[in-house]
This record gives structure tokens, C-alpha cells and sequence, in this order.
């Protein structure tokens, strides 16, 4: 037999190892022509390329243009390649593609490094062999799973992809295509976004140090994260700073003296708990109603999560701001009150300790759920066991340990406020805080309806006047009782009765048995009416108590029913989008201004502005003028649930409507003295407010009311004591009797 090392047996190895190599390269090249003619999905032609759009957010901005919010399945924001600093691209190229500019979209020499270092000799800092093209392509492309030959059938697939982007683009478009698609950890997508999110600015404002630390997250973009790991991402942006002096873009010295710089993060994130969150979901209904007319050129409908359209909306930041900055101060303070009277209200009020009970119970059986559903030994362990969370507080959010019912109590207990503040003319809302937390409680305050209260009243007041009754007439401040209804008999908010009030002093001082008697005197069906013209088209309830506030009307309700007085007796629609464009620009959508609809007479409206111009100068309001110093003329009313449950003020000059809610949760849930009142509660927010805006916006924050030389509201009386006519009567008589007897004796001397 002949040794295993002879010439023939050499030949036979050599015969059978190209027999299988032929054979493997034979296979992988069936496999490659496969994914060639799309067997393995379909891989876009060159045609398709030269139209390709990738998929972008949606962006919403204020109506003074800052960023507000996104909508997107993926966040990403397309940006031009002039738009993105040199130093950028520079970056990449030294740290992803040294040879970027030298090959074709493959780049076979890299190929052949991966193969003999990273593969055969384990040298994981050999890099990958995906160019950039290849890397653009697989983001565009994603990778299926086809077993054991995902590999290379995907890696085929971006292969061929990557020599079609070549062919059809600039090596300058294949740069900005990448860095607009590659992502950046999360759920952000493109150069662009991502300086947003780490940065809070555009991609064009970007720094050398955040140009690097943006490319450096690409070897793994959570790994390196600038947020989670800021060490590790400082390290890295360092070692692309090495690599852009190696591939001589800066001098190796240069990049010693970035790399003492410190890393400065600035992060923002609209899609985590948006200040404006409210605000953009009503945007979003908004746009979806109106774009559902308007078609692409193809006859496709726009896609507000895909089609990168720019909306720019009526909302000012700086307001928006000022009104959060305003609702948490106050309600910072308020919630301290409130947690003090909250042991005081679960023995006084078993409709709360009820409350308490059942939302216990609910979310101790929703903790306790298994399989086979909930036991009461499970339910008993899940209510005294105190469990980790994040708790949401005008403090700040903070992390505790608690029981089901001491974080059920938390948030029971906690207060919440709607702002809402919308341009008196137009119509275009200018401030919206729809809540606490949009993430988590997204329920929105501006549109929920809760019990007017004395809010309601000039409803009453302009109905009567409609109906004929003097303004200045003196109304007797007596109780009044309705038999039909159960023996009714009305209340003034602190129990007096007594004495007469015009209009002017009955609003100002928001007493109740005037109002009813106003309700009685113009009918219901007045009210009814007058409340169509003010936009509200519902039925209210036929009650004399409906003349208190008894029905439920939501702040975006009230202001806009308020905004027919501000402005002269017009009707306006709030409105949110001022106009739509697509990603290039285009317009789509332009808001067509309009003066509103006439629904009373301009005498009526200042009649109207008049009486609630008393409110804050003499009655309820006065605090506007006294304590915080308002500026300029401004009218309103306060309101306030029977149980302190409600607290409303709804204010306006000339310019502006504002409106304040403030309440927990549950109507049930309500303070246990006059500090829940609309004077103690909403009317500080409202201040607070104007007050910052009247130094942001002089000149919509104070402004005077129109001059009506007819109206003479402000003539008439305030309030007359029951017997002051009889004292007057008598202290006339006595000096008249007095004179007469002065004449009387001088008559005498002179007969005399």
C-alpha cells in the first residue's frame, strides 16, 4: 500500500477539497442569484431607488416656531445634506468606511480583512466589512430570518441593494440618506431627531464634541448611550476623534485637546410625558379631519405617522409655559392644604371612604390576578405589602414604597387643573393644559365637563337682560321658596338674605337669590336660547337650581361662551392649526380667518362686559386688582361647587379669554373649607398667568375695553340696606320739619 503522503493520495484531497469548495460556491452562488430575481423578498430596482422616500415623523410646531411634538411609527426627521455640519461626515467615514469614497458600495478589501482577522484569527477590533452603502442598505431593506442562511442571504440581499444605491446616487445623497435613516437607540431614527433627543437642537447646530458622541453610539447605540452611560459614551466619541486625526481630518493634537472636553448632554423627549400632550392629541384629530379631503398627486391619502408633513399650530411656547409654570406653583401650594384636610374628609364624608374602598379593591384584585383568576389570600397579601413605584406629585415625580391603598389615596387625593386660553377674535388657542400627566393620566380637563357653579350665572344675567329687566333695578335680596319642586328654597353662599342689589352688585357679590329671581323673571326657555347663541346646543335642565351652576360644562365650553362678550357679541370657533405643509413644503392646509358669527347685540356684549367688569373691580374677583396688580381692564367670574368640589374663574379683556378648572379626579373628592373655593383655588392660577403674560405680551395681556357711551350699567347702584329709604325718608322729614321752624320763628320776630 502507498504512504497517505503520496503523490496520487495528495491529488485525491486536493481533487475532493475543490470538488466541495466548487460545490459551496456553486450553492452560495445559486443562493446570491436567488436573492438576485427577489426569491427571498424583494430587493427595489434602480427605477424605485430614484423615488424612494423614506418614512418620516410628523412634525408639530408652536405658532412662535419651536418644536411642540412629533407623530410617528418611526422618529425620524429627513434633513439635507447642506443642513449637516462637515465634521459630521467626517466623523463617519474615519470611523465606518475609511475607503468610503474609493469603492463602488462593496468594498472587497475589507471583505478579505473580516475573513482573515475577525473570522480566522478572532481579532474583534479588526471592525466590520459592511460599508456605509451596505449599511444604508440593510436599514432600508431589514433582515428577515431564513434559518441557518440568514447570514448570507440577507448579506446578499444588501450586497446587491448596495450596488443599485450606487449606481443611482451621489456618494454626498448616500451619506445623507444614511445618517437620515441609521438609528440612534430608542425609538429615534436619523441625525436629525437624535440631536433633538440628546441635544435639544437641529442637526446643523451640532458641535464637533456632538457630532462625534452621534457617531460613536453607532457601534451600539445603547452601549454608548450619552444618557445611560455617559463614561462609555465619552470614551468612545474620544476614540472617533483618533480616528478622524488617523485619517488625517484633524491633527492628532486637535484631537488631544477635544478629547479634555467634557461631554455636555441636553436630553428631550416629546414622546415621554410632552407638557403639551393635551394639546397635540386634539392637534392630531384635528389634522386627520382635515387631511381626509386633501389626496397626495397619486390619489393617496396622507399619513400623519409616515409622510414627514410640518404642522404649525396657534399655540404660543412661551404662554404654554407660563401657564404650567402657574398651575404647578399654585397647585404645589394647594396640595399641601388638601393633604391636611384629607383625614378630616374620609370621616366626614363616607362617599369618599367609599371611593376609597372600591378603587382599593380594584387594584388590589387587578395585582392579584393569576391563571386560575384571584384569591382572597392573594388579595389580602397584595393590599398589605407594600409595592415599589413612581409616583407623580407636584414635587416631583419620586420613587416610593406603598401599600395599594396609600397610593390609591395618593392619587385620589390629587388636585389637578386645566388652563385653556384662546384669542377673543380669532379663535385660535393660544395656551392648553389639559391635565397633569398626558402619559399617565391622559384624561383631558379642557373638554371633560364638571359643574359649572357660579360660572354659570352670567348666563342668567344676559338672558335677563334680554328679556327686558332694568339693570339698575333694586331686586330684593329675599329667600324664595318653589313648592313645585319639592319645597326648594335657595341659599346665598354665606347664608345672608336682606337688603336689595341691581345686576351690577348681584353678580359682583355672586348672590344666589338674585340670580334665581333673574332665572324666573326672563324663563327658561330664554336661557336656552341664550346659551344657543353663546354656541352651547344641548338641553339644560328646566330647575330653578339650573340658574346655579347645577349642569356640567366642559373649560373649552365656557370660554369660548365667554369669548361672545369679550368681543362684541361674535361667535368664534377654537381652532389649533394655523396651516399644514408637506415635507418639501408645499402647503396643504391653510386656516381661513374669519371675524365669527353675530349672535347678540355688540350693546348686550358690553352690557355684559360691564356687569363682569364688577366682578373683579368690587366683587368676588377683587383680588385681581388688589393682590396681584392686573393691569389694563379685565372682566370674569368666579365659581364654586356647592361642596368645593369645582373651583372655576373665567376671565377676559378685550383680547384674550382665559379659563381655570381646578378639582381632583372624582367630584367626590373635594376640600373641606374656602380655600377649594373658585377665589382661592382657580382665580391664582388665572393670575399668576396673565401676570407673566402681561410682561411676555403686553399687548394682548392688557388692553381696555371698547368705550359705549350708551351703556350706564356702571351708573347704577351696588347695594342698599333694606331700610335705607326709611331712614332717608325720616332724616329728611326731621330736616324739613326743622327748617319750617327755623322759618316759622324768624316769621315771628319780624310780625313782632
Amino acid at each position: 500500500m502507498m504512504p497517505f503522503t503520496s503523490i496520487g493520495s495528495w491529488r485525491t484531497w486536493l481533487r475532493r477539497i475543490i470538488r466541495i469548495i466548487g460545490v459551496v460556491v456553486g450553492f452560495f452562488g445559486l443562493l446570491f442569484l436567488l436573492a438576485l430575481i427577489s426569491v427571498f423578498g424583494h430587493v427595489p430596482t434602480p427605477g424605485e431607488l430614484r423615488t424612494l422616500r423614506q418614512e418620516q415623523a410628523t412634525l408639530v410646531y408652536s405658532a412662535d416656531n419651536e418644536l411642540i411634538g412629533k407623530y410617528f411609527t418611526r422618529n425620524r426627521t429627513n434633513v439635507r445634506f447642506e443642513h449637516i455640519p462637515p465634521y459630521v461626515f467626517e466623523a463617519l467615514i474615519a470611523t465606518e468606511d475609511v475607503r468610503f469614497y474609493d469603492h463602488r458600495g462593496v468594498d472587497f478589501r475589507a471583505m478579505l480583512r473580516v475573513l482573515g482577522k475577525s473570522i480566522l484569527l478572532r481579532d474583534e477590533r479588526s471592525g466590520g466589512g459592511s460599508t456605509i452603502t451596505q449599511q444604508l442598505a440593510k436599514n432600508l431593506l431589514g433582515r428577515a430570518r431564513f434559518g441557518p442562511l440568514t447570514l448570507f442571504i440577507n448579506k446578499s440581499k444588501e450586497v446587491i441593494l448596495a450596488k443599485r444605491i450606487e449606481r443611482v446616487y451621489s456618494k454626498d445623497e448616500i451619506l445623507t440618506l444614511y445618517l437620515n435613516a441609521v438609528p440612534f437607540g430608542g425609538d429615534v431614527y436619523g441625525i436629525e431627531s437624535a440631536a433633538q433627543r440628546y441635544f435639544s437642537k437641529t442637526a446643523s447646530e451640532l458641535s464637533i464634541h456632538e457630532g462625534a458622541t452621534l457617531v460613536a453610539m453607532l457601534k451600539a447605540n445603547t452601549y454608548y448611550n450619552p444618557v445611560l452611560n455617559p463614561e462609555r459614551a465619552r470614551q468612545r466619541r474620544n476614540v472617533v476623534f483618533d480616528l478622524m486625526a488617523q485619517n488625517n481630518v484633524i491633527r492628532q493634537s486637535h484631537a488631544d485637546s477635544l478629547k479634555q472636553d467634557t461631554l455636555s448632554v441636553r436630553y428631550s423627549n416629546m414622546t415621554e410625558d410632552n407638557p403639551s400632550g393635551y394639546f397635540l392629541a386634539r392637534v392630531k384629530l384635528e389634522a386627520e379631519e382635515l387631511l381626509r379631503d386633501i389626496t397626495k398627486k397619486d390619489g393617496s391619502q396622507w399619513d400623519l405617522q409616515r409622510d414627514g408633513l410640518r404642522i404649525h399650530t396657534t399655540l404660543n411656547s412661551k404662554l404654554q409655559q407660563l401657564a404650567l409654570n402657574a398651575r404647578k406653583n399654585e397647585l404645589k401650594k394647594l396640595q399641601t392644604i388638601f393633604d391636611r384636610q384629607w383625614p378630616a374628609l374620609l370621616k366626614q364624608d363616607r362617599r369618599v371612604a367609599a371611593l376609597l374602598d372600591q378603587k382599593v379593591k380594584a387594584s388590589a384584585r387587578y395585582g392579584s390576578l393569576s391563571e386560575s383568576g384571584w384569591s382572597e389570600e392573594a388579595l389580602d397579601d397584595s393590599l398589605r405589602k407594600p409595592h415599589p413605584m413612581i409616583l407623580f406629585g407636584w414635587a416631583g415625580h419620586k420613587r416610593d414604597s406603598l401599600t395599594v391603598r396609600d397610593s390609591v389615596a395618593h392619587y385620589l387625593k390629587l388636585l389637578h387643573a386645566g388652563v385653556f386660553a384662546m384669542d377673543a377674535h380669532s379663535g385660535a388657542v393660544m395656551s392648553y393644559v389639559g391635565g397633569n400627566s398626558f402619559d399617565r393620566l391622559p384624561y383631558d380637563l379642557v373638554m371633560s365637563k364638571r359643574q359649572a357653579a357660579s360660572a354659570f350665572k352670567p348666563f342668567v344675567y344676559a338672558a335677563a337682560l334680554q328679556a327686558g329687566v332694568d339693570p339698575c333695578e333694586w331686586i330684593h335680596n329675599g329667600t324664595v321658596t318653589f313648592p313645585e319642586y319639592d319645597n326648594w328654597s335657595p341659599r346665598n353662599y354665606d347664608g345672608s338674605t336682606g337688603g336689595y342689589y341691581t345686576m351690577r352688585g348681584g353678580l359682583a357679590a355672586s348672590v344666589n337669590l338674585i340670580t334665581v329671581q333673574l332665572h324666573q323673571r326672563a324663563g327658561h326657555e330664554a336661557l336656552q336660547a341664550h346659551l344657543n347663541q353663546l354656541g352651547v346646543h344641548r338641553h339644560i335642565t328646566d330647575r330653578p337650581a339650573v340658574a346655579l351652576g347645577t349642569e356640567s360644562f366642559s373649560l373649552e365650553e365656557m370660554v369660548r361662551a365667554y369669548a361672545v362678550y369679550a368681543n362684541g357679541g361674535k361667535l368664534v370657533q377654537p381652532y389649533m392649526i394655523a396651516r399644514i405643509e408637506d415635507s418639501d413644503g408645499n402647503v396643504l392646509y391653510e386656516h381661513e380667518a374669519t371675524h365669527g358669527k353675530r349672535t347678540i347685540t355688540t350693546e348686550l356684549a358690553t352690557q355684559m362686559q360691564t356687569l363682569l367688569k364688577g366682578v373683579v373691580d368690587h366683587g368676588t374677583a377683587s383680588a385681581l386688582k388688589s393682590t396681584y396688580k392686573l393691569r389694563g381692564e379685565w372682566a370674569g367670574k368666579t365659581g364654586t361647587a356647592q361642596n368645593y368640589g369645582d373651583a372655576w374663574f373665567i376671565g377676559f379683556n378685550g383680547n384674550v379669554v382665559v379659563g381655570v378648572w381646578v378639582g381632583a379626579q372624582y367630584p367626590v373628592v373635594h376640600f373641606t373649607s374656602k380655600i377649594g373655593s373658585g377665589a382661592s383655588a382657580a382665580l391664582p392660577i388665572f393670575a399668576r398667568f396673565v401676570s407673566s403674560g402681561q410682561r411676555a405680551q403686553r399687548e394682548t395681556f392688557v388692553a381696555a375695553f371698547p368705550e359705549n357711551d350708551n351703556i350706564n350699567i356702571a351708573d347704577c347702584g351696588f347695594y342698599r340696606d333694606e331700610n335705607l329709604f326709611d331712614k332717608l325718608n325720616e332724616g329728611v322729614l326731621a330736616k324739613v320739619k326743622k327748617f319750617l321752624q327755623r322759618r316759622g320763628a324768624k316769621r315771628n320776630r319780624v310780625m313782632n
